[in-house]
């Protein structure tokens, strides 16, 4: 192996070993009904042990609903290299886009360059992982274009005043906006929803579902076959609202993930202000 070929194999071992930089951290879950211990442990991939120790737990059989229960996470630090993307990056550390940009303070996603330093936030477990794995057979299209107002996860409610969790996207856009089906489908709900207000639900044919709400007029029916790119509705304010915006989720298995994962990542940077 020549000189030249030896230093350069060495300048990327260097490199590899240290674009990571771990720290340990921790996650607060709480217990919900139907929980066990090893359920809670092989969600977020750790181990028993590892809960029973950090949590200081006597009998594992004994935790109870609402118990709080610290998990142990890693906390990574990472370097952009040639050839990254945020899609890359999230894809390899099983994160959400939407985290990596909240996490970062990045206001533009399609510009993160060589060098740049990024925080890898606390992983997902691995049933949310797996569950935002499966939806790979449907390719989803912006339902509409404008600001990102608020981000699927953990939020305070702008109108309850608490912490709840978001389950989807708030797109900010004015009144009578036309709403697009992000994906061909048949529409299984058309009309009035507590909080969501007029909404419009699409099952596809990988039997996911695309969410619609807050808008001001529905233009299709229950049952409709609906193509890609239809018009299904005007954005509005109805519902539990404080705007005009559309309120966006993607479900799988009946179960939200996180919309940023699916919609085409070409569109993100026009979203994002």
């Amino acid at each position: 192996m020549g000189l030249r070929r030896k230093f350069l194999l060495a300048l990327f071992i260097v490199i590899l070993l240290t674009s990571i930089i771990n720290a340990k951290g921790f996650i607060n879950y709480l217990v919900k009904k139907g929980d066990s211990l090893s359920k809670i442990a092989s969600k977020f991939n750790v181990t028993l042990q590892e809960l029973i120790e950090i949590n200081q737990i006597q009998n594992p059989d004994l935790i109870y609903v609402n118990q709080e229960i610290k998990i142990p996470v890693n906390e990574e630090k990472y370097r952009v290299r040639k050839g990254d993307s945020l899609w890359k990056i999230a894809e390899k550390f099983a994160v959400r886009v939407s985290s990596l940009i909240k996490a970062n303070n990045i206001t533009t996603p399609d510009k993160i360059y060589i060098g740049q330093e990024l925080l890898i936030p606390a992983r997902e477990s691995k049933e949310q992982y797996e569950l935002a794995s499966r939806a790979q057979g449907v390719n989803y299209i912006w339902p509409v274009q404008g600001k990102i107002s608020s981000y699927y996860g953990w939020r305070e409610h702008p109108i309850y005043k608490e912490r709840l969790f978001h389950t989807g996207i708030d797109i900010a856009v004015p009144y009578g906006t036309p709403i697009y089906a992000a994906a061909a489908g048949v529409v299984e709900y058309s009309g009035w929803s507590e909080g969501y207000g007029n909404l419009v639900i699409i099952r596809h044919r990988d039997n996911s579902q695309t969410y619609y709400g807050h808008n001001l007029k529905l233009l299709v029916r229950k049952d409709e076959q609906v193509k890609q790119g239809k018009v299904i509705a005007f954005s509005g304010n109805s519902g539990a609202s404080t705007g005009p915006h559309l309120h966006f989720e993607i479900r799988i298995d009946n179960r939200h993930v996180d919309p940023l994962r699916y919609l085409d990542s070409n569109y993100l940077n026009r979203n994002i202000r």
